[in-house]
């Protein structure tokens, strides 16, 4: 009965730590060789019970830098001159429990699960991996002499992180130390329209900790603007200092739409949206969060739209050749940007027009390397006053000649004069009109002298 009772007790001891901790795990479970190679029943000599799923990390934890906190599980392996493992749970104290294999009892009297006794629990709080290691070694060697420990972690503890700010819902949500302030933000649902992506700080311990990128972190992969949260942390997302629009051959970030020709089945990519400005960003940067210019862009006719300060919304047209930009490097056409601007990065046009005296006038599709004699005959060629030698092409806004038969360009206005006065038939109709009154009139005189 002495013996049920001490079995008792020590079974109520194991349970009271792990409920404590808030874990439901099977501290008892090991492996134990030695001590008169007694063999304990349920206890397998290849090792402990298959570990739970694992939590997705970037790469494998360092035990020199990962800190351990309550809810972290760990798995004990002792060898030396005794062999044998346990899983423990770090408490809300902050400790892990210091297991012995149960020893001077007969194996008939020992039952399922009650293969270990607790003897103590060390404080492993705020230490890292390999420190919480060696510690536990020096526990160890007090009973088993030259025993080493080895510590695993087996399972990552949950945080609680609060959001605030300018998300779509604030709040307390639960992490894993080894996600970063991007994931838990996302968790919350993502930034609010007017949520800072370059600004978020991140407090711990109530003092500010770290400065928040998140856009140079999916920009440039800089991690340290990224950095990993902790229990008890608070992310706080500002408002946005200022606001910059896009608009037109951009790629985009996120949704586009797509514009039809109601001529043809050529579809072009125009995007529009809105982009948080940092203080003096310029326009390169800007198209850069605006994921690029498209193919079809035209680069020399873009402009900045700039409100006017007391003009009651109107704004002002600020040209920008961005051809001069991107392949020029010229600084003085990177523009620094201010809030409330917008960037129109208007397409190429893609057709050229045919007026003046042709059969079919109107805008036909743009094909590379066609000449003026192939619009004309695209649409339907001269009429009978087509003057075909003096043809010529408006080109933003200059007038270019039609000899020789030129290339023509995207956006050209080809143009058919009428002839002033085409000799033949002028004579003919003259003469149609004219020339019968007159022979009327000198056959009367003829009758009349006869």
């Amino acid at each position: 009965m002495v013996l049920q009772s001490s079995v008792f007790k020590k079974a109520l001891l194991i349970s009271v730590l792990v409920i404590g901790a808030g874990w439901t795990q099977d501290v008892g479970s090991a492996v134990f060789s030695g001590i008169g190679g007694v063999n304990i029943p349920g206890i397998t000599q290849s090792g402990v019970s298959p570990l739970p799923s694992l939590v997705g990390v970037e790469s494998p934890i360092i035990s020199d830098k990962y800190i351990l906190m309550p809810g972290d599980r760990l798995l004990v392996t002792v060898a030396g001159s005794v062999t044998y493992s346990y899983q423990s749970a770090v408490t809300y104290e902050g400790k892990i429990t210091v297991n012995m294999p149960l020893t001077g009892i007969a194996t008939s009297n020992v039952g399922q699960g009650a293969t270990v006794d607790v003897v103590d629990a060390i404080t492993v709080s705020g230490l890292s991996l390999r420190q919480a290691q060696d510690t536990m070694t020096k526990i160890i060697q007090r009973y088993f002499k030259g025993a080493t420990v080895k510590l695993t972690l087996v399972g990552l503890r949950s945080a609680i992180v609060f959001v605030t700010g300018e998300v779509q819902y604030p709040g307390a949500y639960n992490a894993s130390p080894v996600e970063r302030v991007s994931q838990v933000v996302a968790r919350a649902g993502g930034l609010s329209p007017l949520g800072s992506k370059t600004n978020i700080m991140l407090l711990r311990g109530g003092l500010p900790f770290a400065k928040v990128d998140i856009e140079r972190f999916e920009q440039e992969g800089d991690l340290n603007a990224n950095p990993f949260i902790e229990s008890g942390d608070v992310i706080y997302v500002p408002p946005v200092e200022g606001l910059v629009t896009v608009r037109g051959a951009v790629f985009g970030r996120g949704e586009y739409r797509i514009r039809t020709s109601a001529l043809t089945t050529e579809k072009e990519r125009m995007s529009e949206g809105t982009y948080e400005l940092k203080p003096g960003e310029r326009v390169f940067d800007i198209l850069r969060k605006a994921g690029g210019v498209t193919p079809w862009a035209d680069l020399h006719n873009c402009y900045i739209e700039r409100l006017i300060l007391g003009g009651s919304g109107a704004r002002q047209k600020i040209p920008v050749n961005l051809h001069e930009v991107l392949f020029a490097g010229d600084s003085t056409q990177n523009i620094e940007m201010v809030n409330a601007d917008i960037l129109v990065v208007p397409p190429i046009n893609s057709y050229v027009y045919v007026e003046g005296e042709v059969n079919n006038p109107g805008s036909f599709l743009y094909t590379p390397n066609l000449r003026v004699a192939d619009y004309i005959g695209q649409a339907g060629g001269p009429t009978e006053y087509g003057h075909l030698s003096r043809v010529w092409i408006l080109r933003q806004g200059k007038r270019i000649s039609g000899k020789g038969n030129p290339t023509v360009e995207p956006g050209d206005v080809v143009m058919v004069p009428r002839y002033t006065v085409k000799w033949w038939q002028d004579y003919a109709t003259i003469l149609s009109a004219v020339g019968i009154p007159t022979a009327s009139i000198l056959i009367s005189l003829i009758a009349l002298q006869r």
